[in-house]
């Protein structure tokens, strides 16, 4: 199962309407102990503040999309989670010296074209923040890190559904 473009942006509106705080967020997470557990684990500690910011967005997104798509929340077993996080950075270095993009259009597949258009625009700093942060580059590490951990989730939740 994928999520298309209406999904994403309704995961979106529910976080713009609750401003996207820290509490709103905390209170959302609190019912996915698991993905919670995953996402604040030390892995993630090379991660600058604002790469860790565009992981949570990223994550909190996905898994609202998710949770609206099926009715229901679903939160992995950290075995399977840790299991498909495995898998993936497996699959995403077999594919060699292809690009960023290139290698995120092949783990996604054409049938989640919208999913990954998501994943990679999230790097993408819109024109009024670069005035407020005139250095917003994403290292390609942490655009892997990032990946990888956005298509774990959706991989845990797709092999938990009910």
């Amino acid at each position: 199962m994928t999520l298309s473009f209406n999904e994403i942006d309704k995961a979106l509106e529910y976080f713009e309407q609750k401003n996207f705080s820290e509490a709103s967020e905390k209170e959302f997470l609190s019912k996915y102990p698991n993905f919670t557990s995953f996402l604040t684990s030390n892995q993630f500690d090379a991660l600058t503040e604002d790469e860790f910011l565009i992981l949570m967005f990223d994550s909190l997104i996905v898994i609202k999309a998710y949770s609206d798509k099926l009715g229901s929340a679903i939160d992995a077993d950290p075995d399977l989670i840790e299991s498909l996080e495995t898998e993936n950075w497996d699959k995403y270095e077999q594919l060699g010296n292809l690009s960023f993009i290139e290698k995120v259009q092949l783990m996604m597949g054409k049938e989640q074209d919208e999913f990954s258009d998501f994943i990679i625009s999230s790097f993408e700093m819109e024109e009024e923040d670069k005035d407020e942060n005139p250095d917003p580059e994403i290292s390609l590490p942490a655009k892997e890190i990032i990946f990888i951990t956005v298509k774990t989730i959706s991989d845990s939740i797709n092999s938990t559904k009910k």
